[in-house]
């Protein structure tokens, strides 16, 4: 198998989260979705798995923790969520990153870089 030279280690994701309010009843928020990318030299199996584990996956974290959970916490309709389940949409090794199709930042990369 070829493998391409300069391209990203990518990886996007939805994060799931689980909650329960105070009548009992429980749903899943699946509101907030974001991406993670690096720049690669090669596209290389080994090193992709090596990044999602080191790189990408505690970068996601720190993501959701920052930018989720604060406004989940302080919801009005008595929830509680549970921490830390993301559901992964894309992991892959592209040339080009994706980018964002509408709103303001059409043409950018969509997601963080790590």
């Amino acid at each position: 198998m070829s493998h391409k030279n300069g391209g990203y280690f990518y990886y996007r994701y939805t994060y799931m989260c689980p909650w329960t309010d105070t009548a009992g009843q429980s749903g899943i928020d699946n509101t907030y979705h974001s991406a993670v990318y690096t720049p690669a030299r090669k596209q290389d199996h080994t090193a992709q798995t090596v990044w999602f584990n080191n790189t990408a996956m505690p970068a996601v974290k720190a993501d959701i923790e920052k930018n989720f959970y604060g406004d989940a916490d302080r919801n009005r309709q008595g929830r509680t969520h549970e921490r830390y389940n993301q559901q992964q949409e894309q992991f892959m090794w592209c040339s080009k990153l994706p980018t964002h199709t509408t709103g303001g930042m059409v043409g950018l990369p969509f997601g963080k870089q790590v």
